[in-house]
């Protein structure tokens, strides 16, 4: 069934995209018409869940329903209502998309400059790119031609990659093993974005009814011996955990990166200091679970010793850019001051108060200044993971977890892939866990 969605999904995009480069502006009202009827669809449909869930879901998630139903055939009515001021307003939504793509280049090409990395100069030309496209969006005469124009190729290439997945999944095992490292074309990021978020609140409204996660479904493996590398996907319900972090499970740590350092924000936290950190896992996931009340996907990836070797090459690489540093609630109490951890709230205080993690801090390199869009916690996880051969997620100027969360789900459901594991850590899931660990220990001890 996968293998069938995968090929009819990926033909009814290429076609789709076919069509809308074919039919040029004229095709944009159709477009606008499909939208607002799907949205005025969705709507109903959470309104039918609303109206007939009783007792099933709790009263916050029932209204959460509601007004979803309520937004969505609002929304639905507004768009069927005025279609040329919603396909006006797409297009500007999508220039300011495009203009956020040009300016993560332009701070790359600073930072760069700043950092004195080399190579920079790529940068200022995909950012001029971007900032040239942006402009040609907004030019009354040209804006529509232009974003169809996009629409349809992106429709093409999006559906020939759906279709490169199924031939992937069909074709022999040697095969797949002689492929190399490629540019992989994602949804787009304003999609992506939401993926993880909206399956956390699926599992969670599935828990609330069944009081477990769900199983997870995929091909069916049989691997005894644990991976070789784990890549972490973190969701919450909270401010910025909806958009989602990445990290990696490798030789027996967790490797992580992220603008930890409070001291160094600039532009709304936008930028600042990359800070590494590196922790136990078990300690690290109970941390994340409970006190930061996450949800954690984690895949396995099954490397050749030539792959493993090149990926710890790569995360021994940066660990030696970077030298020690120590959180302010660390530095408080190794000078003896008497403090209280809970007057320390910055985040890695409490991962160190709470984990005991180590805490470094980039001499040189890109990763030097962290920037929210694109040298972040996805870049990281990419560079060392890439070095085993999977594919670039990220072709444009924002790099999201929820692209990389839809790649690994992607590369998880094919047979014979890196990825031979997913495993979801969640409270309940952690405190079973950790409640059969002492009973397991206890009847070691009494023999």
């Amino acid at each position: 069934m996968y293998k069938a969605g995968l090929f009819s999904l990926g033909a009814a995009i290429l076609v789709l995209g076919i069509i809308i480069l074919n039919c040029g502006g004229s095709v944009l009202a159709q477009i606008v018409a499909i939208g607002g009827t799907v949205l005025i669809l969705h709507g109903s449909y959470n309104l039918i869940i609303f109206i007939t869930s009783g007792g099933k879901l709790s009263e916050r998630r029932k209204k959460r329903r509601l007004i979803m139903a309520a937004i969505n055939i609002g929304s639905g009515v507004v768009v069927l209502i005025m279609p040329k001021g919603t396909a006006s307003l797409i297009i500007f939504v999508f220039a300011l998309y495009v203009l956020l793509n040009g300016l993560s280049k332009l701070a790359d090409f600073i930072i760069a400059k700043i950092n004195k990395q080399s190579g920079h100069w790529t940068e200022l030309i995909a950012a001029i790119f971007f900032f040239v496209f942006t402009i040609n969006l907004l030019m009354p005469s040209v804006k529509q031609e232009s974003f169809v124009m996009t629409l349809g190729i992106y429709g093409i290439l999006f559906g020939a990659e759906l279709i490169s997945d199924f031939i992937r999944q069909i074709i022999p095992q040697k095969a797949k093993n002689s492929l190399k490292r490629r540019i992989r074309i994602s949804p787009p990021v304003f999609i992506a974005t939401f993926i993880p978020i909206n399956t956390l609140r699926k599992i969670n409204e599935y828990i609330s009814v069944n009081d477990e996660p769900p199983g997870i479904e995929g091909p069916e493996r049989d691997y005894k011996a644990p991976p070789d590398i784990e890549v972490m996907v973190h969701i919450s319900n909270n401010g910025s955990g909806k958009i989602g972090h990445l990290d990696l499970y490798l030789d027996g740590e967790i490797i992580s990166y992220g603008n930890h350092d409070n001291s160094s924000h600039k532009l709304f936290s936008v930028f600042g200091d990359g800070v590494l950190f590196t922790a136990d896992k078990e300690t690290y996931l109970d941390f994340s679970v409970t006190h930061d009340r996450k949800m954690i996907f984690s895949y396995g990836f099954r490397l050749t010793p030539d792959q493993l070797a090149a990926v710890r090459k790569e995360a021994e690489s940066l660990k030696a850019s970077t030298v020690p540093w120590k959180p302010p609630l660390q530095v408080a109490m190794e000078k003896g001051e008497e403090v209280k951890p809970s007057s320390f709230h910055d985040y890695c205080s409490q991962l160190w108060y709470g984990t005991r993690a180590n805490f470094f801090k980039f001499r040189k390199g890109k990763f030097k200044t962290y920037s929210i869009l694109s040298t972040n916690c996805v870049l990281l996880t990419d560079t060392i993971i890439g070095k085993a051969g999977a594919d670039i997620v990220c072709i444009n100027g924002i790099a999201s977890p929820g692209s990389y969360y839809d790649y690994l789900e992607r590369l998880y459901m094919t047979e014979n892939s890196m990825v031979i594991s997913k495993t979801i850590y969640d409270r309940k899931s952690m405190r079973k866990q950790k409640k059969e660990k002492q009973e397991n220990e206890r009847n070691n001890e009494n023999g």
